[in-house]
């Protein structure tokens, strides 16, 4: 990690891998024109990794994402050099071109990435400005995905040999996140208290401190033994205590709870700040309104200029981690959640968590299975 660091201070380039896929990566900060043109040469397209705060103090999330989290964009000029296109870089990051200097669509990718790095959410995005902060450096850099001769996203292998014959320093998103958990920690217990309840038998409530607020776990039982049965549930008043019919929400949190007081252990963890998919409360009913006008969920959040879903879920799984659970039964429909608690190292099992849909949630269910890959029994 240390060589990884001080390379990424002299602006040189790093890689970044898992098993399947790979990356090469340097802070946006200290963008050069012989770094991108190493990128041009092996990679695919450059993507500049950017937290949402930074996004929307340049501006950029004025132009829609596209394809997910991220926006196409270039600067007006059109230039195609690596010289061109690092002085871009280095000038969008320290807010020295406006937007009206961009050409939308473009060749350049910003990507949407959590601020808290592959802690919050187990991204190579978030793996390259994790590098980029460690070197001193802000909270963005630029990275693409190695290419094999072939033309196919190259692996570990492929990886590890590039990196050995280039003397190019190399490190695995894994790795990167054992030594931030060695080394740093996102959540803070700070609480315990009995909570009784009408419906779900006793809990215990366990109060955490988070940079995404104050979040509050229901425990059940001992769950530092045997497999777990765990709902990670993103907040939604509107579904949870209006009890609305727009989404399954507060379906799926009764029927969660309800199953582990059968069971007599599990874990709900209540996830603050993830109201709409992370877009907010008034931006969620903003949503609703373009969803009244003839928007699906997804487009109705990219209309407003965010992405389809800036959920993540690390958080969670560090609070898992701090209540001793190491292998779960995820009440999820979502196959991201999976993913991204499996790279932490719990072991995860999925505990399908379907409700009956109903005419006003039909379209949003169908939206959620054929455009976010959700895992849903839905018959026309």
């Amino acid at each position: 990690m240390e060589k990884v660091i001080l390379h990424a201070k002299k602006g040189g380039v790093s890689v970044i891998y898992e098993e399947s896929k790979s990356t090469l990566t340097f802070p946006a900060d200290v963008a050069s024109p012989s770094a991108v043109a190493f990128l041009m040469r092996n990679c695919d397209e450059l993507r500049v990794a950017l937290p949402w705060r930074i996004i929307e103090r340049l501006g950029l999330n004025r132009f829609r994402f596209y394809g997910g989290n991220f926006i196409p964009i270039d600067i007006k000029t059109n230039g195609f050099s690596a010289e061109e296109r690092a002085r871009f870089i280095k000038d969008l990051v320290s807010g020295e071109i406006n937007a009206g200097n961009i050409i939308y669509p473009g060749r350049i990718f910003v990507e949407e990435v959590k601020e808290g790095g592959v802690l919050e959410r187990p991204g190579f995005g978030e793996a390259a400005i994790d590098v980029a902060r460690m070197a001193g450096l802000s909270h963005s850099a630029v990275y693409a995905y190695l290419i094999t001769p072939d033309g196919e996203v190259a692996g570990k292998e492929y990886a590890l040999d590039f990196a050995a014959k280039r003397n190019i320093p190399a490190i695995s998103i894994e790795e990167l996140i054992s030594y931030r958990l060695r080394n740093e920690k996102l959540v803070e217990r700070v609480v315990e208290a009995s909570l009784p309840t009408k419906f779900y038998g006793e809990l215990r409530a366990v109060g955490y401190k988070t940079p995404l607020g104050e979040i509050m776990v229901a425990v059940k039982g001992d769950v530092g033994e045997g497999d777990v049965l765990v709902r990670i549930h993103s907040e939604c008043l509107t579904g949870d205590v209006f009890h609305s019919l727009r989404c399954d929400c507060g379906d799926q949190l009764e029927r969660a709870l309800k199953k582990i007081d059968e069971e007599g252990k599990g874990v709900v963890i209540y996830m603050k700040g993830h109201e709409g998919r992370g877009i907010g409360l008034i931006n969620k009913l903003m949503a609703y309104k373009l969803q009244e006008e003839g928007k699906d969920t997804v487009e109705a959040n990219i209309e407003l200029g965010f992405p389809p879903d800036m959920r993540s879920y690390g958080i969670a799984a560090q609070i898992l981690l701090d209540l001793g659970v190491k292998k779960v039964r995820l009440m999820t429909n979502n196959p991201l959640k999976l993913e991204e608690l499996r790279m932490y190292g719990l072991v995860v099992d999925r505990e399908p968590i379907e409700v009956e849909p109903c005419s006003e949630n039909l379209g949003y269910l169908k939206a959620k299975k054929d455009k976010m890959g959700h895992m849903l029994c839905i018959n026309d």
